[in-house]
């Protein structure tokens, strides 16, 4: 019997051609009441005239030298400029990556050969580091809340995700939290940190990344850094990299983006960093995912990051858009307090109510969106808190403030 028939057959019997994986069905009912949220609060957004305070994306053009680049290489290239990349990514690119961590961060540069691997996004980056390092039932220490596809991405693994919450208002690690979790679990394996922190904007001290480390380096943890949002720093504040504690080169994958970096996260071109024997296999399993990231873009990202175009102003610029926001809050809702920030994208405030409920007053009265930070913890729990994006233009920053005020 040809397939064709066999699947007809199959389907008169009244039998599923197709069943749901434990881990797919899984991750549909640990992320079930998420999703749902998530959902409905992008149905709020869509709604025509809503100011959209949600979603983590800028609304402005972007690196005008990734941009300008990556159009030449499309419009009239090389013919290699329009094919796959190499697997680990652009040459190009990888010793752009190389140089500009060195600039940043000094120690010793990087083999853009043998420890840089690009990848098409950072969230690849993520699967693809679980997918080459966890076994079924491994566990990965995170901190609560999270990027919610984190838990996902994990869950695909056959992993674990074992929290440590970062309690409000202001985030910080606790220590001895981070190392009770790691002495409870006989399958920890790994600790994934996020500095600048989505979706609080703690950006990690010094005596925290020792403290994590210390964990690590007693209980042989590999650690996965994501520094994502490493340019966006406010007050002051001070980008350290984990791998760059004593003892945590060896053990540390780090994540860098060029998306994030010159405000063009449609592009999904990131990378991971760190000694070749863990890029290495990360890059075998994102030879599995995507393959590679798209050639023209890696091309653009690479000049962005030769020239850091714009760079300097995005620190500045989104902690005005923070202040003005803050003062907005305060002034024209209920919002009781917004949560302080170092960096990153997005600002937190104290509700009073659950989340839920004042997202949709918010929109119904001010016409205004944001995002309850329910959808950013592991485990259903009550929540009065919301995030609001911070990385917008200064006329969209403006039109919400106003509506905010009432």
């Amino acid at each position: 019997m040809q397939r064709g028939s066999a699947r007809a057959l199959s389907l008169a019997r009244g039998r599923s051609v197709a069943t749901l994986s434990a881990r797919s069905r899984a991750l549909a009912d640990g992320g079930g009441r998420a999703a749902q949220v998530w959902e409905h609060v992008n149905g709020l957004a869509a709604r025509p005239g809503m100011i959209n305070m949600g979603q983590g994306f800028p609304d402005f053009p972007g690196s005008s030298v990734a941009r300008r680049v990556a159009s030449a290489a499309v419009a009239v290239g090389a013919a290699a400029d329009n094919q796959y990349s190499q697997q680990p990514g652009s040459a190009v690119l990888r010793q752009s990556i190389s140089n500009f961590v060195a600039r940043r961060h000094g120690g010793t540069p990087l083999d853009f050969a043998s420890e840089v691997v690009v990848t098409a996004g950072a969230q690849e980056a993520l699967a693809a580091a679980f997918l080459a390092f966890l076994d079924p039932g491994d566990e990965v220490i995170i901190f609560d809340p999270c990027y919610p596809f984190m838990l996902g991405a994990i869950r695909l693994a056959g992993a674990v995700p074992k929290c440590v919450t970062l309690e409000a208002p202001g985030f910080a690690i606790d220590a001895a939290a981070v190392r009770a979790a790691a002495e409870a679990s006989s399958r920890a394996k790994m600790l994934v940190l996020n500095t600048p922190h989505n979706p609080t904007g703690h950006v990690a001290s010094a005596a925290e990344l020792e403290q994590v480390a210390a964990v690590c380096r007693e209980h042989d943890l590999l650690a996965v850094a994501d520094e994502v949002y490493e340019h966006c720093l406010f007050g002051g504040a001070t980008h350290r990299r984990l791998a760059d504690v004593e003892g945590m080169r060896e053990r540390t994958i780090t994540l860098g983006s060029g998306g994030k970096l010159f405000a063009l996260t449609g592009w999904r071109v990131a990378w991971a960093t760190g000694p070749a024997a863990l890029v290495q296999p990360l890059g075998q399993a994102h030879t599995h995912l995507t393959f590679s990231a798209p050639t023209p873009l890696q091309l653009g990202i690479a000049a962005a990051l030769d020239t850091e175009d714009g760079l300097a102003d995005v620190g500045p610029s989104f902690e005005e858009n923070f202040a003005m926001l803050s003062e907005a809050l305060l002034a024209g809702t209920p919002i009781k307090e917004v949560c302080a920030a170092q960096g990153g994208y997005f600002l937190v405030a104290e509700t009073g109510q659950a989340d839920v409920d004042f997202c949709e007053w918010l929109a119904e009265e001010r016409g205004v969106c944001c995002t309850p930070m329910s959808v950013f913890y592991a485990e259903q729990r009550p929540c009065e808190l919301v995030r609001f994006t911070i990385c917008k233009s200064r006329e969209h920053m403006e039109r919400a403030c106003e509506a905010l005020r009432g």
